[in-house]
């Protein structure tokens, strides 16, 4: 029988799936619940003899509870009609029956059917109030004694105090997905922390920022003028230039900013900036002329990563090949009748083979792919144990179908432990290898850096190669870059494009680009089956609408199916941002269907079949920021939905569904360190604030057989033409160089 459900406003049903509703009634079943997570599935009951099904996210569920739901309902494909909640409240049972039940579940430890019985026969419709305000009457039931009253005290109260955070956390705007986080990290201490430390939050749970945090602070009567305000904007703008590429800020653009976003003086900064430096939440460097401020563990990471890149560099002379060794090991290589190097390619090869550290740079076509097979293979007739590897899962595989030996990503070369929470390659038990290549090099940033380095025993050889004219790392720092210009490594430039390559425009086009030239761009009729072709829209509306047809359509002509095409764009925002393209494309290449199961989070619907972004690094799942699968299926029990990666397939509950994005679009940022059969690259005046040339070039190198440009010229041209990047705060260099005096971080 279909339930009737009851309203608390209204008894009146919705055929509008997306109204929502309130549904009222007792839970008479919890089928599934994740503790770390909150999500439940519950059969409600909403009427006599009518149950529903609720799924939702909820701390702590328990048999007899009373609850008020609201969401919306659904029709799955596998279990039928269900009440999706997004928010829920708890009502206490009022009568002996529903406090009956209400205690028979596992809500208090020791409490079972016959224990609720006969608390409910001694203290009737007052049983609740009675463990509330006066527990010692407990010992009036017969089978209670002293310590046994005492165990059930404890418990209660326990669930009480879970409930209060809950309640309060509510009252405060706080949904029911970052409130079970909040109360999974503080526990019964939650309310007492945020009333007294709001601003913790924004630090400390990933999903809150700093307006929510100031929000929260207001709400529990927090002045604007509170030194702790002040502190938690600083350390705010420390953090969010982390996740935007630096180590540091000057010690004048901290305060501007934080002023800026307080709208306070900035001389009342400087005395809570003294404060923090104080309490040792942030560091000043001021070893040259402009004063850094860091947090503490960035200034640590970065003097350690130029400790130990110096240690490498310095530690390998005694393991070094003779060069006698290297040149018997080249001629017969040549007598093998192996593919002959350049002049050009033997003197990279001969420079690394006898460093310590050392790295090699070069554009598309330059033969960087060579020589790490032939690196792999020198080491290995040197007997030498080599590994590879990349900071990609889709990288390390194109290295091991180039080279015919095997790759792995960064992580999970360095093996992370999810008991440890920590990788199990560091210090006190490094990695067995002798060389480590490590390709698509700028991409590494220097956090990820200082893990690989710490892993790394005495006299082992490090390799890194890489564009250092490409975009620098999404993470912190510019390591490839500063390595190359700080002088302190053995740096070799590949240039030479060599003979299968320089047949193509996409390579020729990339090196113009480079070099600040105009590229040769074939368009319409011009076109005449080149590996590079030019469509140009000035209206963003209808360039959307040229890429999804480009993706559906025209590719598909030239034998590229959907899943060898990526579409790349420098924002996330506007008609031909990362999101709007998203959500088009999904509509065209995996649209709704009664047999194809999904679910949304936020604005996002996700499909079985749709192809998704892993945003952060989740070391748990072994999953990577960058790494892209596909949705295998999606369930209501358990975990909500699994995804196939390269490695396996992982499952995601409905709270870490912010972790994955739809992945038919892509940041060009984002696409960085992945080749793909073919590209289609948005570049569109409307997006000026992000167009530079190293971003038109890496989005260009990202094609391996054919890149379809779609925008404007302008757009073009402005990249082009803006040479100049944003710089990043770092001062890994003058590390490197010694510049800086060091003290122990």
């Amino acid at each position: 029988m279909q339930p009737t459900p009851l309203w608390s406003e209204s008894n009146q049903t919705s055929t509008d799936p997306e109204t929502e509703l309130s549904l009222g009634g007792t839970i008479s079943r919890i089928v599934f619940h994740n503790d770390q997570t909150g999500w439940t599935v519950l059969n409600v009951e909403i009427a006599e003899d009518a149950d529903a099904t609720a799924v939702g996210v909820m701390l702590a569920p328990t048999s007899g509870e009373s609850v008020r739901l609201t969401g919306t309902w659904q029709t799955h494909q596998r279990y039928g009609r269900q009440f999706r909640f997004t928010t829920y409240e708890l009502l206490r049972p009022t009568t002996g029956e529903g406090i009956k039940r209400y205690l028979s579940g596992p809500l208090v430890e020791g409490i079972g059917p016959k224990l609720a019985e006969a608390l409910v026969e001694k203290f009737g419709d007052r049983t609740l109030t009675i463990l509330d305000e006066a527990p010692e009457r407990l010992q009036e039931v017969s089978g209670i004694g002293p310590q046994r009253a005492e165990a059930l005290t404890t418990s209660w109260q326990r669930h009480r105090q879970m409930h209060g955070v809950m309640i309060f956390l509510r009252q405060h705007g706080i949904g029911a997905a970052l409130a079970t986080r909040i109360y999974n990290r503080y526990g019964p201490q939650a309310v007492e922390l945020i009333e007294q430390q709001p601003y913790r939050l924004a630090r400390e749970i990933r999903g809150i920022g700093f307006a929510t945090a100031d929000n929260i602070a207001r709400s529990v009567g927090i002045p604007r003028d509170d030194p702790q305000r002040r502190q938690a904007a600083l350390l705010h703008v420390l953090a969010g230039a982390s996740d935007n590429g630096h180590f540091f800020l000057p010690r004048g653009e901290l305060l501007r900013r934080a002023a800026h976003l307080l709208g306070l003086d900035e001389q009342l900064l400087e005395l809570s900036l003294g404060e923090l430096e104080a309490q040792e939440e942030v560091q000043i460097d001021s070893s040259d002329e402009q004063v850094a401020v860091y947090l503490p563990e960035m200034l640590a990471a970065e003097r350690d990563v130029a400790r130990r890149l110096s240690a490498v560099a310095d530690d390998f002379a005694q393991a070094a090949p003779e060069r006698g060794q290297i040149e018997q090991w080249l001629e017969r290589r040549t007598s093998l009748g192996e593919l002959p190097l350049t002049e050009e390619q033997q003197d990279a090869l001969k420079k690394a083979l006898r460093s310590g550290l050392s790295v090699i740079t070069g554009g598309p076509g330059t033969g960087k792919t060579t020589i790490i097979r032939a690196l792999a293979e020198a080491c290995a007739s040197l007997g030498r144990r080599v590994a590879l590897a990349s900071p990609t899962g889709r990288a390390a595989k194109r290295l091991e179908q180039m080279t015919g030996r095997e790759a792995s990503t960064i992580h999970r070369l360095l093996s992370y432990d999810p008991y440890q929470h920590r990788f199990r390659h560091g210090p006190g038990h490094p990695l067995p290898v002798d060389t480590l290549v490590v390709d698509e090099a700028s991409m590494l940033d220097v956090l990820l850096a200082r893990d690989l380095l710490q892993a790394l025993a005495p006299g082992t050889q490090l390799v890194l190669i890489g564009d250092a004219d490409q975009l620098p790392s999404v993470g912190p720092g510019n390591l490839l870059r500063d390595l190359v210009e700080s002088g302190a490594v053995s740096v070799c430039h590949l240039t030479t494009i060599h003979r299968q390559q320089a047949g193509s425009l996409l390579v020729q086009n990339a090196h113009r680009i480079n070099r600040g030239e105009g590229p040769y761009l074939p368009t319409g009729k011009q076109w005449q089956g080149e590996d590079c072709v030019f469509v140009e829209e000035e209206d963003p509306e209808n360039a959307g609408r040229r890429v999804v047809k480009m993706v559906a359509e025209k590719l598909p002509k030239l034998d590229f199916s959907p899943d060898d095409i990526q579409v790349i764009t420098p924002l996330h925002r506007g008609p031909i941002g990362v999101r709007a393209l998203n959500a088009a494309l999904q509509e065209q290449l995996n649209p709704p269907q009664p047999t194809r199961a999904q679910v949304k989070r936020g604005e996002t619907v996700f499909r079985t079949g749709d192809r998704v972004l892993q945003t952060v690094n989740n070391y748990d799942k072994s999953v990577y920021n960058g790494d892209i699968g596909r949705i295998a299926a999606i369930d209501v029990e358990g975990e909500v939905l699994r995804v196939g990666f390269d490695q396996g397939e992982v499952g995601y509950e409905v709270n870490e569904l912010d972790e994955l994005e739809l992945a038919y679009a892509l940041t060009i940022h984002k696409s960085q360190g992945s080749e793909y059969p073919a590209v289609v690259i948005v570049i569109h005046s409307s997006h000026y604030i992000m167009l530079q040339r190293n971003l038109l070039y890496t989005a260009l190198t990202r094609a391996e057989q054919m890149a379809c440009l779609v925008g404007n010229r302008r757009g073009i041209y402005k990249a082009i033409n803006t040479a100049s990047e944003r710089r990043r705060y770092t001062r890994l260099q003058q590390r490197l160089r010694g510049e800086l005096t060091e003290q122990d971080a």
